[in-house]
């Protein structure tokens, strides 16, 4: 499968990267108990699911560890357009420890902190058709000062969130077996 045949502005490999560094974000961020670190690369779906798991460990003073977390391999499965979207599929595979620990103290809650376990992750990531392209991104929607839109997606300056979807991927569905 060929991304660059329904997406003239990456490649397989670039994409593939894309997609390896969205799921490390959004797994780091529900590490450190900040879901809104990803916020910008996911859709209102994902954060909202995302968000209710953290809150939920954060109001039991618990947090989600994903030890030695990495992504073994990276496969586009199909791409389409739908809806005024390049939709593109993909099966992820990644390696890590799963285990909730203890805020307080670190002590094991549950899961396994000795042994990485391999997960299939079916991802769908979106891109407007007419999406404008990044390099028309690099200024903050709220107050117009450079932005970086691959770190927090939140203005250093005045704060104001800003969203990919007008110009990229976003991770729109995950499902992990």
């Amino acid at each position: 499968m060929n991304i660059s045949e329904y997406d003239n502005t990456i490649d397989n490999a670039q994409f593939k990267t894309k997609v390896d560094n969205i799921f490390v974000m959004l797994f780091t961020s529900i590490m450190q108990g900040d879901i809104s670190r990803c916020k910008h690369k996911i859709s209102d779906n994902i954060y909202a699911k995302y968000e209710s798991i953290v809150n939920d460990l954060n109001a039991k003073n618990q947090r989600q560890m994903y030890d030695e977390l990495n992504v073994s391999s990276t496969e586009i499965d199909d791409v389409k357009i739908e809806d005024g979207y390049i939709v593109v599929y993909v099966t992820l595979i990644s390696k890590y420890m799963d285990y909730i620990v203890s805020k307080e103290d670190f002590t094991l809650i549950s899961g396994d902190n000795n042994n990485r376990i391999m997960k299939t992750n079916k991802l769908v990531l979106k891109k407007k058709t007419d999406a404008e392209g990044l390099k028309s991104a690099r200024r903050c929607p709220g107050c117009g000062a450079p932005a970086d839109v691959s770190n927090t997606g939140i203005c250093e300056y005045c704060g104001a969130s800003f969203n990919t979807e007008k110009y990229d991927y976003i991770l729109d569905s995950i499902e992990t077996y």
